[in-house]
């Protein structure tokens, strides 16, 4: 009998992608590299002893009773097989690992790898190193990713995909992240193989004035270009462009960072990424085009297969070849491919398939939260949607569509809420409204904007398609500008810890086995699993009341303090900071979440004088607790030392104005020195370069990142 009788030679690539991708997981945890190149190479013999293994139990082990042998040397396999898949290709690069190199680099020589981005002050792009240039002009082949920004000027705007270049400056090794519980770029970057930047201003390089790049991809790019540049032709433009640009074409580089919070207030964002709608659509309109190819002739209607699946791969490639519509080419590529052999497979294995695929070609993918939240919704709708949609009948049609669209965007929400709110720390309330109103609108755009890209050349009706296209977008707009201004439209400051991630997912789990299987032991799993969640959170509740702690964040140009007690916080700042909301999003609100009191605070200005009973600030000393914490923006600066000097335990320097260590001795009594990064770099090493003289403690915000006190 099968596990939870689940008939699994349904699923068989299933089966695989469990193992798989648990070895995925465990060679991207080794982030410390315990695991040696030697033992790389070990894990490769097993591999083969493995593979021997498997071949000759399948060939003399014919006893149903010893299956499960077979089956554990697979999943051995499996794991093994991906753990040394990440491990054989180190992304910790060592062509920029300059430490480890025997003379001192005087020039790169790089390929732009992708198509360049135009930033407000510089032009972003991802080049591969393809080899640097040692003493006496000697060569030395390398290969590795970097990301590259460079200065904004007429030369850098004309670079292009495959472009070769020449530079001098040395890459510089991604920082850390400076503020707890803020995004990790360090490892964003690390999962796809990039470990090191540069900054490139207009003399530290030079174009080499040729081109190497695959002809694929650099025709994909041209035909891309020629598209958006017919959009604005034929008069789309402003965030109407924006939105036509990324729900047709994958490109949302010019996607306003204010439209893109609408949509994900709505609960819409999935709209504008390029997924399965899309390619089932492009299917759809190019299936009936070459209709006049089904006729009971074998070679016409396998003609007509290989155009289709041409047609959605260099869909798929055009729209950038993301995990979501990577995910649905490769499924209905199994469906075309299906058809042409006359075989109709499982969706869910087909699901698994397309995977398995992805990980292989890429195993960062395992960690990107596209790749997870597109495979999780198409699982939901496969199991929920039918059951939900049962919930509701009426005898009137137009009900039950309306009813049947909702059933679809609840199954996947359900299914994707353990990760929005993991991941994101958010859940839109109104996901049902704005589906409502967007899928079926969305669809009509989609196709709509493809006949205008089809008919973009003929005088005319394509100005008039583009005009609908374009107000039907507005009309899109407003409707999720509207959503957004609803009360409550999007619920933020919810934080689930690891435990309760996995406690979820397993919540998750279980509801789709009973849904599928009916078995009533899976309601009592659930119920175990949630009364563990609120005993989880009830522990975490606990433990916030408790805590006590300051914290002076890293902080671009700004100077922030934080005072947390219990679960509620004081945001002591400067007007900078006070008045950059997209500062506060992007450094400090994921720590405040995790702390619980993200809405239990109340944001002070540094000239504010005040005397709570928690905490007291007078001038420049500040009173929280057991801890005195004085600060100097060096106005108050003193040649001669006063009388009575301020006992204070930690000493802030923040601000422009030139500080000495010894002036503010004058005044305060301190042990411990912390220098914000608001502070200028050169002022800051001559602070530190003093406190090392005097032997005061200190710590450098710009150097090693926010300062916690506790």
């Amino acid at each position: 009998m099968c596990c939870v009788m689940i008939c699994w030679s349904k699923y068989p690539f299933v089966r695989l992608l469990i193992p798989f991708s648990i070895g995925i997981w465990l060679a991207y945890v080794d982030e410390n590299h315990y695991v040696s190149e030697k033992l790389v190479d070990f894990l490769l013999i097993i591999i083969t002893i493995l593979l021997t293994s498997l071949i000759l139990i399948s060939v003399f082990i014919k006893n149903y009773r010893y299956r499960y042998v077979f089956s554990i040397t697979l999943n051995v396999f499996l794991l093994i097989l991906a753990f040394s898949l990440v491990k054989g290709n180190d992304y910790k690069l060592k062509v920029n690992d300059l430490s480890d190199l025997s003379f001192s680099p005087e020039y790169y020589v790089a390929r732009l790898s992708e198509y360049p981005v135009v930033k407000e002050n510089s032009v972003k792009v991802m080049v591969e190193i393809l080899e640097i240039g040692g003493e006496s002009s000697v060569r030395h082949k390398f290969k590795a990713k970097t990301i590259a920004y460079f200065e904004k000027n007429e030369e850098s705007l004309s670079l292009n995909y495959g472009d070769c270049i020449a530079f001098v400056t040395n890459p510089e090794e991604v920082k850390k992240t400076p503020n707890p519980e803020q995004f990790d770029y360090k490892s964003y970057l690390y999962r796809k193989g990039v470990t090191h930047q540069v900054y490139l201003k207009s003399d530290k390089w030079i174009d080499l004035s040729y081109n190497r790049s695959n002809p694929i991809y650099r025709f994909s790019y041209f035909v891309r270009d020629c598209l958006l540049s017919r959009m604005q032709m034929l008069g789309v433009d402003n965030e109407e462009y924006a939105v036509a640009a990324a729900i047709l074409l994958g490109y949302d580089d010019s996607m306003p960072m204010e439209l893109r919070q609408k949509y994900v207030a709505a609960g819409a964002m999935h709209i504008l990424c390029v997924s399965g709608l899309h390619v089932g659509l492009v299917f759809m309109v190019f299936s009936y085009l070459l209709a006049f190819l089904d006729e009971k002739k074998k070679m016409q209607r396998l003609l007509k297969y290989i155009v289709l699946l041409f047609l959605i791969w260099f869909y798929a490639l055009l729209a950038g070849l993301a995990p979501s519509i990577l995910r649905a080419t490769i499924m209905l590529s199994f469906v075309v491919i299906g058809d042409i052999i006359n075989r109709k497979g499982v969706l869910l294995n087909s699901l698994a398939a397309s995977a398995m695929i992805l990980l292989c070609v890429n195993p960062a993918n395992l960690f990107d939260i596209g790749f997870m939240l597109s495979y999780v919704a198409v699982v939901g709708i496969v199991i929920l949607q039918k059951p939900i949609s049962k919930l509701i009948y009426s005898k009137y049609k137009m009900v039950n569509k309306i009813w049947e669209i909702t059933s679809v965007t609840i199954a996947a929400q359900i299914a994707t809420a353990p990760f929005t709110i993991y991941y994101l720390h958010q859940f839109p309330t109104y996901f049902w409204l704005s589906n409502l109103f967007m899928t079926p609108a969305s669809s009509v755009v989609i196709t709509a904007g493809m006949l205008m890209l089809l008919l973009s050349f003929i005088p005319y009706i394509n100005i008039m398609v583009a005009f609908l296209v374009s107000k039907m977008i507005f009309v899109m707009n407003k409707g999720v500008e509207f959503i957004e201004t609803l009360p409550f439209s999007i619920i933020k400051g919810i934080y689930i810890d690891e435990i309760q991630f996995v406690i979820l997912m397993f919540l998750l789990l279980f509801i789709l086995l009973f849904v599928e299987l009916r078995k009533k032991r899976f309601i009592f799993y659930s119920m175990m699993l949630v009364l563990s969640f609120l005993i989880v959170n009830f522990c975490n509740v606990l433990e916030q009341k408790k805590q006590k702690e300051i914290v002076i964040y890293s902080i671009n140009g700004a100077t922030a303090v934080d005072f947390i007690i219990g679960r509620e916080h004081f945001l002591l700042s400067d007007s900078t900071f006070f008045e950059d909301k997209s500062a506060f999003s992007y450094n400090i609100e994921n720590f405040l979440v995790k702390k619980g009191v993200f809405w239990g605070g109340k944001t002070l200005m540094f000239c504010d004088n005040f005397n709570g009973f928690f905490l007291k600030k007078r001038k420049s000393v500040v009173i929280f607790g057991e801890k005195v914490l004085g600060m100097s923006d060096g106005s108050d600066f003193l040649s001669d030392s006063l009388s009575y000097k301020i006992p204070v335990d930690f000493m802030l320097v923040y601000g422009r104005k030139r500080q000495t260590v010894t002036s503010l001795l004058n005044v305060y009594n301190f042990d411990y020195l912390i220098i914000d990064q608001s502070v200028p770099a050169y002022l800051a090493s001559e602070m530190i370069e003093e406190s090392e003289k005097l032997g005061i403690k200190y710590h450098s915000i710009r150097e090693k990142g926010a300062f916690l006190i506790k």
